[in-house]
């Protein structure tokens, strides 16, 4: 018998999230079943062909075979089948980090169900529907955001809000956006969805009410949590507004398109550098460098030309790599030490120098520091922004384009994107300074416990992975290339 891919996409995870379910009191196995099951999903998605059946463990599965499930079509594209990996093989990571360092005993099985969500998000050619699955996730998502048992609701009530928001500003863009295809001659239809559109993205991509709500996360969420919802998460909002784009063509067409994404990450990559740099404790000043992060990505965007979006994948997995790094060694930290306000770490960082240096580290790779993982991205995106050269090198020899096409006639645009690029890499250095100070005070702290092995372990292996990506950046180049012609925006 031949298994459709998509069963296999949205079962599988939910056959596991029962079982981790069952297990949630013994989080050696539900540990074990959850990173065994993204394991096997993000190599499937790496591997099968979408265009003929392969036989796996002596069973004929054919991947891009579609289903019909409730009067819906379910096949998978080429385009989210990179991203399932992409997130699977995230999900892996955060599993075994919290086989080790709980994380809550609801992780585990909810965050398998938002995963069979995902995956029903890029199976569903219906934008609507997608929409309405997501606001789904993000609902599931509270029950993790919760797990850590912090007394503080702020961040999961803030999420939840932010993300229910958005959802009938997205529903009203995609009828405008129906609408205006079915009778193409009304330009003020495809018009009209462009402001619901604009404002259901701000508030899925944090652009407002200018992301307060990832420093309340990140503060009140059990960190590889907060990973997850920053990087997974942001990535499927990403996904939503490029199939979006896709569906309505227009957009990307209109005059005012790229000085609104210009804007608002400008107004982020500003905003976040700079309260980043105040900060008092480690779990706000993670947000603010995840949100002006973030910032930088719709900088990418705006300024990239036809290279945007390949410049703009790369930057979204190399800013994934650094806040994996810097939750993971934040986890730590909160676990030893119990509380991560500076005045709490004194002498923290001679006691426990691995979860120290992945937090120093995985902060400068949201800085865009060199030798780290977002160096070539950030580096790439002032020379687009200045208009120097392309932004990579290597997509240059293999598109032959122009970075910039064109420019904005106003020089001082170009001037406030460059202030907000300085401000974004220098408020996160500034904070991360300030923690450093903390955590290498005074003497060393008795009171707490030696470093765990298999954490550490895995947060140098993510270093190392951080410190590769940033001298070899071309890597992921090539996936990367293939996703965007998949996605078929340009």
């Amino acid at each position: 018998m031949m298994i459709p891919g998509p069963i296999i996409l949205l079962v599988l995870p939910l056959l596991a999230a029962g079982a981790a379910y069952l297990l949630r009191r013994w989080a050696i196995l539900a540990g074990l079943i959850s990173a065994l099951t993204t394991t096997v999903l993000a190599f499937l998605c790496l591997r099968l062909p979408l265009d003929r059946s392969a036989f796996v463990v002596g069973q004929e599965v054919a991947f891009g075979r579609p289903v019909v499930i409730l009067g819906r079509n379910l096949i998978l594209d080429p385009a989210g089948q990179a991203w399932l990996a992409f997130t699977f093989v995230l999900a892996t990571i955060f599993y075994l980090f919290a086989w080790r360092m709980s994380q809550g005993r609801s992780f585990f099985s909810f965050s398998l169900v938002i995963l069979s969500l995902y995956s029903l998000i890029t199976l569903l050619h219906n934008f609507s529907l997608a929409i309405i699955v997501f606001a789904m996730s993000t609902t599931l998502a509270v029950f993790i955001i919760q797990g850590g048992m912090r007394d503080s609701i702020r961040g999961a009530q803030r999420y939840l809000l932010v993300a229910l928001l958005a959802v009938p500003f997205l529903l009203a863009a995609a009828w405008l956006a129906d609408q205006a295809l079915q009778d193409p001659a009304n330009v003020e239809l495809a018009r009209m969805s462009l402001l619901p559109a604009a404002l259901g993205f701000g508030l899925l991509l944090a652009v407002f009410p200018f992301g307060t709500w990832m420093p309340a996360l990140s503060a009140d969420a059990p960190p590889m949590v907060t990973a997850f919802v920053f990087t997974a998460g942001q990535a499927m909002a990403l996904y939503l507004a490029m199939v979006f784009a896709g569906t309505a063509p227009w957009v990307l067409d209109y005059s005012s398109t790229a000085p609104v994404i210009l804007l608002a990450g400008m107004i982020m990559a500003f905003a976040g550098g700079a309260m980043a740099a105040v900060q008092h404790d480690l779990g706000r000043l993670f947000g603010y460098a995840a949100l002006s992060n973030l910032g930088v990505l719709l900088l990418a965007l705006s300024s990239g030309g036809n290279q945007g979006i390949t410049l703009a994948l790369l930057h979204m997995i190399n800013h994934s790599v650094s806040v994996t790094l810097m939750a993971m060694s934040l986890s730590i930290l909160r676990h030893r030490a119990t509380r991560d306000e500076f005045t709490a770490l004194q002498g923290v960082g001679r006691k426990l120098p691995i979860a120290a240096l992945g937090l120093i580290l995985g902060g400068l790779g949201l800085a865009g520091f060199p030798l780290t993982a977002g160096f070539s991205t950030h580096w790439a995106i002032d020379r687009a922004v200045m208009n120097w050269a392309q932004p990579i090198s290597a997509i240059a020899q293999e598109t032959g384009t122009a970075a910039m096409e064109s420019a904005p006639d106003t020089p001082w645009i170009w001037i406030l994107t460059l202030i907000a690029l300085v401000v974004s890499s220098a408020g996160i250095v500034i904070g991360l300074l300030r923690a450093s100070s903390a955590m290498l005070g005074q003497g060393p702290r008795d009171d707490i416990h030696r470093q765990p092995i298999l954490a550490s372990v895995l947060v140098l292996a993510m270093a190392a992975l951080t410190i590769f990506l940033g001298l070899y950046p071309q890597f992921l180049l090539e996936p990367v290339l293939a996703t965007v012609k998949a996605l078929s925006l340009f």
